[in-house]
């Protein structure tokens, strides 16, 4: 598992609400890492072994990733690296907000022992999540860290289970203490750079399978392809649901 570079530099700006919201940015003695020795699925990790794996049979069967919970994670890794990115670019902010909205199930897919503390904080979850991602578009210079959301996430998920197994009580502000912490984490200096890289590995995945799905159905090839992404359809309520 990675380990993360705890010198970050100061990150600049204003954030509203700051006695509501806790964005926290750490600083070195700050930084504590929570069961980074406990092996979780990684988008770092996982992006860097896509990448030794780049030239894999582009016509491999996937059809065990519904019985493989590593595959099926991928995918779900893939789908939310879709998502971060179309919140990036997104003119709207309400359709940024569905987009962020989104990932929160996603998350706690990837992370199946927060499934339940997540289940229980949703709302808490997207609309700390969403205010990150209203600061971060605010500023063109930032914006881009919007893709880094799902490593966020992922943190976040990680970080809120290792919580309550300690036997805390996981609230609503628990929640934004967590996001806003694993914020930082994921966003200062080089790890920020590293964080959009490991997305954009997933969303490449995401876009070369959404290519492919579309090329079956011109040429009618279905059966023994790989598995196709799920649509999703966005509401005002931010929440993504399969159809």
């Amino acid at each position: 598992m990675s380990t993360l570079n705890r010198n970050y530099p100061a990150i600049q700006g204003e954030f509203e609400d700051e006695s509501e919201f806790a964005f926290e940015f750490e600083g070195l003695a700050d930084a504590e890492d929570e069961g980074e020795g406990e092996w979780e699925f990684e988008f770092e990790s996982a992006a860097e072994a896509e990448l030794e794996a780049e030239f894999e049979d582009e016509f491999e069967d996937e059809g065990e990733g519904f019985v493989n919970p590593v595959r099926r994670i991928y995918r779900d890794a893939e789908t939310m690296a879709h998502l971060a990115q179309q919140a990036a670019l997104s003119e709207s902010e309400d359709e940024a907000e569905a987009f962020i909205g989104a990932l929160v199930p996603l998350a706690a897919r990837i992370i199946p022992r927060a499934t339940r503390v997540l289940a229980g904080n949703v709302p808490a979850l997207v609309r700390s999540t969403r205010r990150v991602a209203a600061v971060l578009r605010r500023d063109p210079q930032t914006r881009k860290l919007v893709r880094a959301l799902p490593v966020v996430l992922q943190r976040t998920a990680q970080s809120l289970a290792d919580q309550a197994d300690a036997g805390q009580v996981i609230d609503a502000d628990s929640v934004a203490r967590t996001v806003g912490r694993m914020t930082g984490r994921v966003l200062r200096g080089p790890n920020g750079a590293r964080a959009l890289r490991a997305v954009d590995v997933f969303d490449r995945r995401w876009r070369r399978r959404a290519r492919r799905g579309r090329q079956g159905r011109r040429t009618g090839y279905v059966a023994g392809s790989r598995a196709q992404s799920p649509r999703v359809a966005y509401g005002r309520s931010g929440y993504g649901r399969g159809r």
